[in-house]
């Protein structure tokens, strides 16, 4: 089992999940809920015009934590332990909008875009979950990187008791490493750079076996870094290329890029939890094919020995929808005025792995998709639910102050899956949980 963004462990619905798959080999597939039925739904405050970005969840203590972007400079706290009553008990302001929020152990990390201030990282404190308690801050200039960052990754190493944040998404250095098992006090560790401004958008890290790999995408393309020496050997300083173990350079190298079928921008990537297969979804623009490639990548080899190869197993391509590039974004006829929703609002964006069986996949306007992925050379949608609309009703409408050119469209940034239920972050409406697993 892996933790982007949760920490869960989950007898229960481990053993639910081990039994459909025992299922799966006995009397067919799973039987998932193919349209996902809506159990809880909260807009964890007054419903806005683009407020709500990535979400991390415990599902062991019941709570989630939503980021903001485009101006909504603020992290929130939510109960999610009652799924038909999820409640916000906190908000905190920061000064930029966290577009991308992960917890791991007592501690939070939010890295911030649209920066007001010179804050690139937040660290809060979340040993009471109801309670988000500021820490720190690491500036611009500490991670690296003008603007801030985009996203952020945190680790703990269940081996030592330590948490290690892995800063990306910014410009100049790829990726800068700390220890922040005191959130009030991180420790500069070291720092990637592979060459390419605004080089990594996104980034995970996991155990496989006895060594710590680290994965990015951006636009240089995959990399997957070993960093065993850094977060267990005391290893500190620059992290140079023979630390790379694995790369497929398909969005800068146009021999790569034939390797891949249609070659985008590597926006967002996982592993499966064992390793063996690293997922990564290209964010597309207009009239493009949202797709996500699924690259074999076990048995990888040691620091110094040469990188593997990554090798496209399969895909998921998903066709462009008709609306996409058409002028407008439905009501508002200055689309000008926010480019980038037309480029992307029909594009796939973040997604959750379940082991090496599931991908639950926020999907911007298509709303949530669930896919089969035991065999990643096929991969087959199993759920989905294109029908989220809570928060864009008729009461909404005639809030004068609300922008119209939202209404009637799910917009969902993420998604994640804790073995029974769908937890997913909706840009404009809140917060949705929905039952993927029927009772």
């Amino acid at each position: 089992m892996h933790k982007r963004v949760r920490l869960l462990v989950i007898p229960t619905a481990a053993f639910l999940l081990l039994a459909l798959v025992v299922g799966l080999a006995i009397a067919g597939p799973p039987q998932f809920k193919p349209h996902l039925e809506i159990v809880g739904y909260d807009p964890i405050g007054e419903p806005g015009d683009g407020q709500n970005a990535e979400l991390a969840l415990d599902a062991d203590e019941g709570f989630a934590y939503v980021g903001g972007l485009f101006g909504d400079n603020t992290v929130k706290a939510v109960d999610v332990s009652i799924p038909t009553n999820p409640t916000l008990t906190d908000v905190e302001a920061v000064n930029g909008s966290p577009f991308d929020v992960k917890i791991a152990g007592h501690v939070l990390a939010a890295g911030l875009q649209i920066i007001t201030d010179d804050d690139g990282v937040v660290l809060m404190n979340i040993s009471d979950r109801a309670d988000l308690i500021f820490a720190s801050t690491l500036s611009t200039t500490d991670i690296k990187g003008g603007g801030g960052s985009h996203n952020v990754n945190l680790w703990a190493d269940d081996s030592t008791g330590e948490i290690w944040l892995f800063v990306c998404g910014v410009g100049g250095t790829s990726m800068t490493m700390w220890n922040v098992t005191d959130p009030a006090a991180p420790v500069f560790a070291a720092e990637y750079n592979n060459g390419g401004p605004v080089s990594v958008h996104d980034c995970f890290t996991q155990e496989n076996g006895d060594r710590v790999h680290h994965y990015q995408a951006g636009s240089i393309g995959v990399e997957i870094l070993d960093l065993t020496a850094f977060v267990r050997g005391g290893a500190t300083g620059p992290i140079a290329s023979t630390f790379v173990v694995a790369k497929n350079h398909y969005t800068s190298d146009e021999d790569d890029a034939a390797t891949v079928t249609e070659p985008g921008f590597a926006h967002y990537i996982e592993p499966t939890g064992s390793g063996d297969v690293t997922w990564v979804g290209d964010e597309a623009g207009c009239g493009k094919a949202a797709i996500v490639h699924s690259f074999e990548s076990s048995s990888l080899p040691m620091p110094g020995t040469g990188p593997k190869f990554l090798v496209e197993l399969g895909n998921i391509s998903q066709p462009p929808q008709p609306i996409q590039c058409s002028g407008t974004i439905h009501a508002n006829p200055d689309s000008s005025a926010n480019p980038q929703f037309n480029n992307f609002r029909w594009t796939g964006h973040n997604f959750d792995i379940w082991m090496d069986d599931l991908m639950v996949r926020g999907n911007y306007g298509e709303g949530v998709d669930v896919f089969d992925i035991s065999d990643p050379t096929n991969p087959k949608r199993v759920a989905f639910s294109h029908g989220l609309n809570r928060g864009v009703g008729a009461a909404n409408k005639a809030d004068p102050g609300r922008n119209k050119s939202f209404e009637h469209y799910p917009w969902v940034w993420g998604a994640i899956y804790d073995g029974d239920l769908i937890y997913a972050s909706d840009i404009v409406q809140g917060i949705y949980i929905l039952d993927l697993v029927p009772k």
